[in-house]
C-alpha cells in the first residue's frame, strides 16, 4: 500500500484537479481565447479549448501545472457550462477529468478517469488555487472545496525510494474510490473497493551513503543484487467524516509559533481482508482494521519536509549513530502531534515457511493513543490516564511433536500442544514531574498464568535521546526508581514447574512445596538483613509457594526524588542497607 505521504498527495492532486475542470468552466459565458488567458494568468498551460455554443458544453485538452516539487497534466476536461446566465455561487456542475496524471518527486500517480459531481466552484476558485502567489496555504484551498460526490473508478501508482543503501521500487493500484457529500473540505464517507502493491527491494553498493552524499530518492547508485519482490492485497476501506483539508496540514504545515488545536482528522474507520507476502514466502494476513477516529495537532516539522530530511541522513559509520538518533527524535516529535486515535487488528495469520514450515495466529491487537475522545462511550482500547496502551490477546503457537529446543521440550511434557500468549504495555511520560509512569507492563499465557510490572522512573529528561553518547549515559545514571510493583498470577504452570522439579528429585510436590517455603521463610529474611519487611516477604513467599495463586510485592523510595544509582552506590550493594531506603510490602492471595 502507499505510504501516508502519497495518500495526502494524492487527496491534494485530486482537489487541485477538481477545482482545474470546474473552475475553467468560470461564467458562463466566455471565449475559448479567454479560458487560454485566464489559465496562463494562473500558472497554468491549456493545450486545446473547445466551445460548443448549442449545448454549452466546453472541453478543455493536455493541461499542464508546475506546482512546487508537483507536476499535474490533465489529458482532458469536459462539462456541459449551459447557455444560461447562472450565477456561480448558485451553479452545481458536473465534471470529467480524463487522464490525470500527478508526479510528486518520486511519486507518480495516473487516475484515467475522475467524475465531479455537484461541486459550485467558479473560475475564481481555479484562479485561487492554481496562482502561483496564492496569499492562503494549500490546506485553507482545500477547505473551501464542496461536491456531492468525487469518484475515481482506478488510480495506478509507482515510487522509487532509497535509504541506507537499499532501494525499492513500488507500484499499485487503488479501485473505486469514492468521496461522499464534500462539505468544506470534510468528506462524510471515503470508501475505497480494494488496493494492491509490489514492491522491489534491491540493495545497492556502496551499503551506507558517504558524508554529504545524501542518501535520498534521487541518489544514483550502482545496483549490486536483487533482494526480492514483497506484495500485498487489501480489501474494502471506509473513512467517516475525513477532513481532507486537515490531513493535508499535517502533511504540508508546521506547527510554528502560534496557536496549535487539535484537530479531528476522520471519524470511525474500517478496511479489511489486507494480505501481505514477504521475498522470502512470509505471508501475513489482516482480517480487519478498525477504530474509533483521530485528532491531531501539527507537528514541529511538517510530514513531507520530515521524510524528505530523513531520506538524505547519511547512514554511514562515522555517521550512523547521529542519524539513528535524529530519526528517533523525530519519530518521537511525530508522536506527539497524535493526540487522540485507537485501532484494532483482529485475527492476524502469519504463515512462516523457513526453517520449517510454520503458523501462528493473533486474535487482536489493540492501540490505543492519547484519551478516549468520546469519554461518553466507553473504549477500553485507550490508556486510563493518557499516554499509550498496547495489548496483543491470544497469540497462538503450535509446538511441534518433534521440537529441538529442550524449553520447548519442557512444555511439552508438562502438557502444553501449544501456547496461547497475551501481552500489554501501557505507559505515558509526565513531563512536568519528569517521569515515566509505567501503569502496566505484563505478559501472560492460557492455562500457565501471569506476571504484571508497574513502576514510576524519576529524572526523566530529553537527555536521555541525546545524539552524544557521553550525554545519554549521565542522563541515563540519574534515573531514579520511585516505586515498583510486581504481581504474580498462576493458572497452572507454577504446579507443573514444582511437579517437574520434584520428579527430578524422586520426591513428591508437596514434599518439595515444604522444603522451598522454608528456605523462603528463613533464607529470604536472612539475606535481607532480618527486617520486619524482610519477614513479610519470605513468609509471602512462603505461602505462594504451599499454595500457588497470587504474590504480589511492592517497593517504593522512602525519598520522594527515587532510589537511583548513587543511592545504591551508598549502601555498598548491601540488600540489609538498601532495604532500608525502601518501604517494603508483600502478599500472596
Amino acid at each position: 500500500m502507499a505510504r501516508p505521504r502519497a495518500k495526502a498527495i494524492l487527496l491534494s492532486a485530486v482537489s487541485l484537479a477538481a477545482l482545474a475542470g470546474v473552475g475553467a468552466l468560470g461564467a458562463k459565458v466566455t471565449t475559448e481565447q479567454g479560458l487560454v488567458a485566464a489559465a496562463a494568468r494562473a500558472g497554468a498551460t491549456i493545450g486545446k479549448v473547445a466551445a460548443n455554443p448549442l449545448n454549452g458544453r466546453i472541453t478543455l485538452g493536455d493541461i499542464r501545472l508546475a506546482a512546487g516539487a508537483a507536476i499535474i497534466t490533465i489529458g482532458q476536461v469536459s462539462t456541459t457550462g449551459g447557455p444560461a446566465l447562472i450565477a456561480p455561487a448558485f451553479a452545481a456542475e458536473d465534471v470529467t477529468l480524463e487522464n490525470v496524471t500527478v508526479t510528486v518527486g518520486p511519486i507518480r500517480y495516473d487516475m484515467p478517469r475522475m467524475v465531479f459531481t455537484g461541486s459550485s466552484l467558479d473560475r475564481a476558485g481555479l484562479a485561487a488555487l492554481f496562482a502561483a502567489n496564492a496569499p492562503d496555504t494549500l490546506a485553507n484551498r482545500l477547505a473551501k472545496i464542496s461536491a456531492s460526490s468525487v469518484v475515481i473508478p482506478e488510480v495506478k501508482y509507482e515510487s522509487n525510494f532509497s535509504f541506507d543503501g537499499v532501494s525499492s521500487h513500488t507500484i499499485g493500484t487503488y479501485t473505486d474510490i469514492a468521496f461522499r457529500d464534500v462539505v468544506n473540505g470534510v468528506a462524510a464517507k471515503f470508501t475505497q473497493a480494494s488496493g494492491s502493491y509490489s514492491t522491489t527491494t534491491r540493495r545497492d553498493k556502496p551499503a551506507s551513503p558517504s558524508p554529504g552524499n545524501g542518501g535520498g530518492a534521487n541518489s544514483q547508485t550502482k545496483p549490486l543484487s536483487s533482494d526480492g519482490t514483497a506484495s500485498g492485497t487489501s480489501g474494502a476501506l471506509r473513512y467517516d467524516a475525513l477532513d481532507i483539508a486537515a490531513l493535508a496540514r499535517l502533511f504540508t504545515d508546521s506547527a510554528g509559533t502560534g496557536p496549535n488545536p487539535p484537530v479531528k482528522i476522520h471519524g470511525p474507520f474500517t478496511t479489511s481482508d489486507m494480505v501481505f507476502t514477504e521475498p522470502n514466502g512470509t505471508k501475513l494476513s489482516i482480517e480487519d482494521i478498525s477504530g474509533d477516529g483521530m485528532v491531531a495537532r501539527l507537528g514541529r516539522t511538517s510530514l513531507l519536509s520530515l521524510v524528505e530530511s530523513l531520506q538524505k541522513l547519511p547512514m554511514d559509520e562515522a555517521h550512523k549513530q547521529d542519524s539513528s538518533f535524529k530519526i528517533l527524535t523525530e519519530a518521537l516529535s511525530m508522536w506527539d502531534s497524535i493526540v487522540a486515535t485507537s485501532a484494532t487488528i483482529k485475527n492476524v495469520k502469519v504463515d512462516l515457511p523457513e526453517p520449517a514450515h510454520s503458523t501462528f495466529t493473533i486474535g487482536d491487537v489493540v492501540v490505543g493513543i492519547g484519551n478516549n475522545p468520546n469519554p461518553q462511550q466507553a473504549n477500553p482500547a485507550y490508556p486510563a490516564q493518557g499516554g499509550l496502551r498496547v495489548s496483543m490477546n491470544n497469540a497462538v503457537f503450535t509446538l511441534p511433536a518433534d521440537a529441538e529446543n529442550d524449553f520447548a521440550k519442557r512444555l511439552i511434557a508438562m502438557g502444553y500442544k501449544d501456547l496461547s500468549l497475551s501481552f500489554t504495555i501501557e505507559g505515558r511520560l509526565n513531563e512536568a514531574g519528569k517521569e515515566l509512569v509505567i501503569n502496566e507492563f505484563s505478559f501472560g499465557g492460557k492455562d500457565m498464568g501471569k506476571a504484571a510490572v508497574s513502576a514510576v522512573i524519576g529524572n526523566v529528561t530529553p537527555d536521555l535521546l541525546s545524539s552524544e553518547e557521553a550525554v545519554r549515559n549521565a542522563a541515563g545514571m540519574a534515573l531514579t526508581v520511585k516505586n515498583l510493583a510486581v504481581t504474580v498470577d498462576n493458572a497452572g504452570l507454577a504446579d507443573k514447574l514444582l511437579a517437574e522439579e520434584a520428579a527430578k528429585q524422586n520426591k513428591s510436590p508437596d514434599t518439595l512445596k515444604t522444603e522451598y517455603g522454608m528456605i523462603a521463610t528463613v533464607g529470604v529474611p536472612s539475606f535481607l538483613g532480618g527486617s520486619p519487611e524482610s519477614k513479610a516477604l519470605g513468609a509471602a513467599v512462603a505461602r505462594f509457594i504451599a499454595k500457588p495463586g497470587q504474590l504480589a510485592v511492592k517497593a517504593a523510595a522512602k525519598d520522594a526524588a527515587g532510589f537511583g544509582l548513587a543511592d545504591y552506590g551508598a549502601t555498598g550493594g548491601q540488600p540489609a542497607a538498601i532495604l532500608e531506603q525502601i518501604n517494603l510490602t508483600a502478599e500472596a492471595k
